[in-house]
């Protein structure tokens, strides 16, 4: 047989080959969800880059944010985290993630390279506590304010965030809001600044925090000192949460109020820490003394004293880094934004000039 003979017979073989493999690709991998299951495998996956330290970007968002956040997470993308690449965690309470639509699930693997996946906060620690008085956290809710769900996030970051499953791969924990933007390029990685200065916790912020929402939590945390006196180390700098050395003593003698507490707290929103900050036995114990206290429920304890009382009894002033050329922003409120940089786009500078960040509240306690 020739071989022009052969070619001839050969090719409707070829042609019945092709067309199986064609009718397989379409019936199992249709093309009109091609790519929404190649977005949706990527939102689940991330390559580990060596070269990288093991950190990873987090919010904790409802439905009624994800917009918000889709664009949050176009700023830092375009700011510094396309170049650096950390994954994204965003979490949502158990249930919540059903209502993402699939549109907004592609649109945030699109903007994040498939560097973003979803994760469930457990029901349990979200409800109100079983041995609370459920009469006495309504009164609260009726009197001050504040929902049931922006108290129980503040008792989740608080004591809860950084023993999620889907937190074990990493080492540096890296929190955004939904409602944030970055007005500067960041041409360095700010983790990798922490880990070069021997830093365990990164702010840009400072910030006084109100009292008559949480009339009886320093009380409550200079109950817990007296508690464990003999635990603290004698470098911590605790008089960043309490007036002088003399305001120390009282709360380590359980004696210390409000009148004590200098109320200077990270503004948390934005906080880089390593793990170990918060897996300290002293913070975690710290946690577990106010959480039986209920006052996350019984008033409106907020996560943001809570870090930076336990900040104040666990770190050196030196574990500690402030970033001050990133123009950060949160919901609009005055910030603070190197307006002689070319790589800022500061806005509404001239109605924030007189703004300080604080930073020095801790450094010079």
């Amino acid at each position: 047989m020739s071989s022009s003979l052969s070619s001839v017979l050969r090719r409707p073989r070829s042609i019945i080959a092709i067309l199986i493999v064609t009718v397989v690709l379409l019936t199992f991998f249709p093309w009109r969800n091609g790519w929404s299951s190649v977005r949706n495998f990527a939102q689940s996956w991330t390559p580990h880059d060596e070269n990288r330290p093991s950190g990873v970007i987090f919010m904790l968002l409802p439905p009624s944010r994800v917009q918000q956040a889709t664009l949050a997470l176009r700023n830092v993308e375009n700011r510094f985290n396309r170049r650096l690449k950390y994954p994204y965690l965003l979490f949502m309470v158990e249930g919540e993630y059903d209502e993402v639509t699939e549109v907004q699930k592609e649109r945030i693997a699109h903007i994040t390279q498939g560097r973003a996946r979803f994760a469930e906060v457990p029901k349990s620690h979200w409800d109100t506590p079983d041995f609370l008085d459920k009469s006495l956290v309504e009164a609260s809710r009726q009197k001050i304010g504040f929902s049931h769900g922006y108290r129980a996030m503040c008792r989740w970051y608080s004591g809860f965030f950084w023993n999620h499953p889907a937190f074990q791969p990493y080492e540096w924990l890296w929190r955004l809001d939904t409602d944030i933007e970055f007005h500067c390029d960041i041409p360095y990685d700010p983790i990798q600044r922490l880990i070069d200065n021997n830093a365990l916790y990164g702010f840009v912020q400072i910030a006084i925090d109100a009292e008559w929402v949480q009339p009886t939590l320093a009380s409550n945390v200079s109950a817990f000192m007296a508690e464990h006196r003999d635990e603290f180390l004698p470098d911590a700098n605790q008089g960043f949460a309490w007036y002088s050395s003399e305001g120390v003593a009282k709360a380590m003698r359980g004696e210390a109020g409000n009148d004590e507490w200098t109320k200077q707290c990270m503004y948390n929103n934005f906080e880089i820490s390593h793990r170990s900050v918060w897996n300290h036995p002293l913070y975690t114990r710290l946690f577990e003394f106010l959480d039986r206290a209920g006052g996350f429920f019984y008033e409106r304890w907020s996560d943001s004293p809570v870090h930076s009382f336990g900040l104040s009894m666990t770190l050196r002033k030196d574990q500690v880094l402030q970033f001050k050329d990133m123009g950060y922003q949160h919901q609009g409120w005055a910030y603070s934004c190197p307006v002689e940089s070319s790589s800022c786009t500061c806005i509404e500078e001239e109605k924030f000039e007189n703004f300080t960040d604080g930073g020095e509240l801790w450094f010079n306690a």
